[in-house]
This record gives structure tokens, sequence and C-alpha cells, in this order.
């Protein structure tokens, strides 16, 4: 089951999952804090629980390295590692909580108080994933749907559900009958896909025929008077994958479709936010920048800061700030390129700052001046925005809103370089736009502290 939360679909065996983890650590600190020295500090005394607030420190953290993110449940290798990533922030968080907060009597108290609660951390999530895994990999706890189709789509759901991460058991594929067909080939014929559906205890039927013109509506209608829901291809694909299949994607649905709202309020909160967390982001990282723009200057001949005209809300262009990663005459030619692994026309420094994201923190600059926001889709440069509006369907449509310093594509997939990675990014950044809130621009900018402190995705 996917459980829609403030417009983005969460599913609803992670949501248990963590909280499940919460109540879990929580107990544990709260037996353990009542023996020993753990958490017994004033402040917590007063403010309230400590265990629960030290579990909700611990919770944030969880989240921000990605512990609960779909990558992390697709085998047994991403799932240890990325609890390795996650033990990682729990010690710093508990550090930095015990080390500040704590009235301790001896220097090295604390010390040892944060090892104790990271290690009734550990088994509580080793405990939580154990039981988590066991039960969702089993088929009697997925929903059972049964696919109306045969084609590309159909194929694509099945391979969906053959990922580790899946909670959907296809126990059917129906073949419908296409307008060029005649009546009696037809497998879906009056109640046969109604009784199908019943007899196989189907929980959904998801319509993923390549030919619409064909659907059996009145059957269809019958079905969901049992009982039975009737999902579309492209509505089940937003759900299950957080994205929109381009390829499928017809201009009807953009506009009845839930979702794609902009109203005033909602971008004044967001504008809000944006100056805020720019000016507190451009206060915190200040040193950083002056240590870059010295770094920059030592490292090659040419200016700090790259000035580039990219393509924002409505298509209108703004010059984008960032660090110089590049030699200067890395484009003397004056062809535009995609940077691509190992690019040689990248620096030493540059190189580093790109893979921690560092290059990007003058944009913040961007966004005070309005022609970014911290979260959104990534702006591309003009030319390359000409080129992929050609090839890609609903491109243009990416400048509904304002760009973004992060973005729903730039935590769920790699740096685009190509046709293809440009495809898959738009299918979430099109997610985002139709889904977007602040509750989904705090997911985003949560676990862009993974991506950064990782160097996920960088050339």
């Amino acid at each position: 089951m996917v459980l829609r939360v403030f417009r983005h679909f969460v599913r609803s065996s992670i949501i248990y999952l963590a909280f499940g983890d919460l109540l879990l650590v929580f107990i544990a600190f709260h037996l353990i804090s009542r023996e020993t020295s753990l958490l017994s500090t004033q402040l917590f005394d007063t403010l309230g629980s400590p265990s629960l607030k030290l579990s909700a420190i611990i919770a944030v953290g969880a989240l921000a390295s990605g512990l609960y993110d779909r990558k992390s449940f697709s085998n047994y290798r991403a799932m240890a590692t990325q609890i390795l990533w996650s033990l990682i922030f729990t010690i710093t968080a508990i550090s930095s909580t015990f080390f500040f907060l704590a009235n301790w009597s001896g220097p090295f108290d604390w010390f040892w108080e944060v090892q104790k609660a990271a290690l009734v951390w550990l088994i509580c999530i080793l405990l939580t994933r154990a039981v988590f895994v066991t039960v969702a990999d089993l088929d009697a706890f997925k929903r059972r749907i049964l696919v109306l189709g045969s084609g590309d789509k159909a194929a694509r759901i099945a391979a969906i559900s053959e990922g580790r991460g899946a909670r959907f058991l296809p126990v059917a594929f129906v073949h419908e009958r296409s307008a060029a067909e005649p009546p009696e080939i037809s497998a879906s014929d009056d109640n046969a896909l109604l009784r199908q559906a019943l007899a196989l205890q189907v929980n959904e039927i998801v319509v993923a025929s390549d030919d619409r013109r064909g659907a059996p509506v009145r059957v269809l209608l019958m079905c969901r008077r049992e009982g039975v829901k009737v999902t579309s291809y492209l509505d089940f694909i937003e759900r299950e994958t957080n994205s929109i299949d381009v390829e499928a994607l017809q201009p009807g649905w953009l506009v009845f479709a839930d979702g794609f709202r902009f109203s005033w309020g909602a971008r004044f909160w967001k504008r809000s936010a944006d100056i805020a967390l720019s000016v507190a982001l451009l206060l915190l990282t200040l040193p950083l920048l002056l240590f870059t723009s010295v770094l920059v200057m030592i490292d090659s001949s040419g200016p700090v800061l790259l000035r580039q005209e990219r393509v924002g809300l409505g298509g209108r262009t703004f010059v984008l700030l960032k660090f110089r990663s590049m030699f200067a005459d890395a484009e003397k030619d004056g062809v535009a390129r995609w940077a691509t692994l190992g690019d040689c026309r990248v620096t030493r420094v540059g190189r580093f700052i790109r893979k921690f994201r560092i290059d990007e923190l003058p944009q913040l600059l961007n966004v005070l001046r309005g022609d970014m926001s911290v979260v959104g889709p990534r702006p591309e440069r003009p030319v390359f925005v000409e080129e992929l509006t050609k090839q890609l369907p609903f491109y243009k449509e990416r400048h509904w809103v304002k760009p973004g310093i992060t973005g729903w594509a730039q935590i769920k997939y790699r740096y685009g370089a190509s046709l293809e990675d440009a495809r898959v990014k738009l299918s979430y950044d099109l997610y985002y736009i139709k889904n977007h809130g602040l509750f989904l621009d705090l997911l985003i900018a949560l676990q862009t502290v993974r991506v950064i402190l990782r160097g996920e995705g960088a050339l």
C-alpha cells in the first residue's frame, strides 16, 4: 500500500518501518538511561523526555542519510552499505548532542556513552530490518495486481516487479483487444475479466494497454463496482517509482491529473524558505567560500566565478554563478559540451569541488536574486534546452517552476551527460513539478546532505 503524504507518494511499509525504528530506539534508550548516566542531562530533563528527543535527532539523521530510501532495500549489499552510512550519521549526531549538552563528571564519559548509544541504535536497526525484509519479501504481504495489457507498458511493470524493493505481485497479464482485432478473439469479454480478478484475489487492475482505444470501460466499471481498484498505467508508475513515464505521457493526463498546483500561498512560503535558507547557508559556508576562491585562483588562471547563461522559470534566461571547475579555455571553440567521466577539461581543484558540490554554493546568490530556488529542476544551458526540447516530449514543462540548486532528479539519479540521462531525469523532474510542496522540498534538502557527503552522481 502506498500513502500520499502532502502530495508525495510514500510506501506505508516504509512509514511503519520508520515508526518501528523510532519506537524501538526510544524504548531502548529509555530503559538504559534509567540505570546509567546516559542522557541524564539537566537540559534534556527540562525540555522533556531525553530519550525521545535523542531518538528524534537520530531519526532525522537516518532520513538524511537515506536509510529509508527505496534504493537501500534493493539488495543486502545496498542495505548493509546504507546502514553503515547511517551509523556514521548517528554517531555524529549522538556525539554532538552529548558533547555540547551533557554535564559529565569525567572528560571521557561522553565517549563511552556515545559508544553505548550507537551500539543500541545498531542493534535496534538490525532487528527491525530483519523483520521488515522477512515480512516484506513474502508474497502474501504484497498487493496482487492484474495487468491489462501485454506490450511495452506491461513489460515495464513486470521488470519493476522483479526488483527486490517491489511491494506488488503481478498475478496475471491479460491481453487486451486492440481496435483492429475482431471481438471474437478478445480475452476480456463481458464478465471474464471480473471473474478472473475475483478468482485470483486481485487487489488492483492496472490498465497498461499500448492502445487505449480498445479499453473495456464497461467491464472495468463492473470490476470497480465489485471492489477491485482500477488504476491507469501512468498513475501506477508514478505511485510505484516516484517518477513519470515520459514516453507514455499524454497532454490530457497533464490537464486532468491531480497536482501541478501553483497557488500564491505556496509560492510565498517557498520564496520565504528560499531566502531564509540561502542566507543561513551563505553565513555558515562563508569561510569555505573564501578558501575555495583562493584554491581556484592558485590552481589555474582565469576567473574564480563562472557566469553561464541558463534557462529558468517560464523559459527566461538568467546568469548562473558557480565556482570555475574547468580550465578557462575549456570551450575555446565555442561549442557547448556535456561534462563526461574523467573530463580532461576539469582542473584538479575543480574535480574535488564538483564531487562535493562546493562549486554550486555561489548559486545561493542566484536564489537571493530570485532566479532560482533551493529545490527544483536543475537549470540547463539554452543550447541544451533547444536540443532536448526537440528530442524529448514535455521537456519545456520543466520550466513551470523555478530551477533549483538541488532537486528530486539530483538525489534519485546520477549526473546527466547524455540524452538517455536527460530522459530519466525529466521523469523525476515532472514528478517533482506535479507533487512539489514544502514536505517534498524538506525531504530533498535532507537527502542532499547524503549526496554531498558521499559524492554521489558527480563526475
